[in-house]
């Protein structure tokens, strides 16, 4: 294989709009973001997502955790914000 660049191609400008990516050749805008990256900090202290156990009474999530929607726990703590 040679993977040395072709002299005889043709120049292709490549570049997205910020805030934009494009797949497949179609434009696509990159969602708002709802969190501020502090925000998305703290979530990773208290959330039972990662910390396997509930923010109010310490109770432990089954390790199935990684499949779920909804974190309820049996105290009365739920979040299904994730």
């Amino acid at each position: 294989m040679d993977f040395r660049l072709d002299p005889n191609a043709k120049a292709e400008e490549l570049w997205q709009p910020e805030g934009a990516s494009y797949y497949n050749g179609e434009l696509i805008l990159q969602p708002q973001q709802r969190w501020t990256q502090q925000q998305k900090l703290e979530l990773l202290d208290w959330h039972p997502m990662f910390t396997g156990k509930c923010p109010q009474c310490g109770a432990f999530f089954d390790r199935d955790y990684t499949s779920r929607v909804h974190w309820d726990c049996e105290c009365g703590w739920m979040d299904d914000s994730i």
